[in-house]
């Protein structure tokens, strides 16, 4: 069997953890610490009547069918009572999972609605299609190289996985008036590509899980490709638009997080 560089520093570092105490702190105590961070982000020409309006965004629940739907999580961002919801991809490692997603988002009814995009282990799983019709009860829309209103002069656009180069900006944003106010949806930061020349108010996604393991010998965001690379956590500015990629709630490949714990990100909106 060939062993890639990336599968051989994976299994190094799940076998060092493995052996050392930082096992329980990493398997058990940091997965579980999730952090609200508080951003507040101007967009021009936003409507007065969504002056101090107020958006969560979460992002890969990673949800395995288990009976794992991150219930702190939950209560968490329930406590939060956003206007609106957010979420950039990686629902479902298997389309088992599907039933424990719908639950989730069916504890969560903020007056302007979810929006939601997929990431490339929601099409790992086979399950978009799937996803996008079960959820609609819950009142999340998903959207796939598409765009909605979200509120009178609000716009969202959301693409299809850019890490799997699934993307098409230009149809998630042919609906939307010139000129309109507009976020951005995608799981990947690998859309930073493709966004020169065409500004947003905000864009956001997830995918990096923040590097999820950050060791002085070890980031793993050294796995990551393309923009990914570069924005693992955090506001940047791209091409004029400002970018936030969130940590995530759950874990990918390796059951562990150390020195990335997982996120709740509340926006605040004010006209700019």
């Amino acid at each position: 069997m060939r062993v890639t560089r990336r599968g051989f520093l994976l299994g190094v570092v799940g076998l060092g953890l493995a052996a050392t105490p930082a096992a329980l702190y990493s398997a058990v105590y940091e997965p579980n610490d999730i952090e609200i961070t508080r951003r507040s982000i101007r967009i021009a020409k936003l409507p007065s009547s969504l002056e101090g309006m107020t958006a969560v965004q979460i992002s890969d629940l990673h949800l395995k069918g288990d009976g794992n739907t991150h219930s702190r999580m939950v209560e968490m961002v329930r406590s939060l009572k956003p206007d609106a919801i957010f979420f950039t991809g990686d629902l479902v490692d298997s389309s088992s999972a599907v039933n424990d997603a719908v639950e989730v988002f069916r504890s969560w009814q903020p007056p302007l609605g979810t929006l939601a995009v997929p990431g490339n282990w929601d099409h790992n799983a086979e399950a978009v299609d799937l996803l996008s019709s079960r959820l609609k009860p819950a009142k999340v829309r998903f959207l796939v190289n598409e765009s909605a209103q979200l509120a009178h002069g609000l716009w969202i656009a959301g693409v299809d996985d850019p890490s799997s180069a699934f993307q098409d900006l230009g149809a998630a944003i042919a609906d939307i008036p010139t000129g309109a106010p507009r976020i951005l949806l995608a799981h990947s930061p690998d859309i930073a590509d493709d966004v020169k020349g065409t500004n947003f108010g905000l864009i956001l996604a997830g995918h990096t899980h923040g590097g999820q393991v950050n060791l002085p010998f070890f980031n793993g965001a050294w796995l990551l490709d393309g923009p990914s690379h570069r924005y693992v956590e955090g506001l940047f500015d791209v091409h004029g638009s400002p970018l936030y990629v969130n940590r995530g709630i759950g874990m990918t490949k390796l059951p562990v997080r150390i020195g990335s714990r997982p996120e709740i990100t509340q926006f605040t909106f004010h006209a700019g």
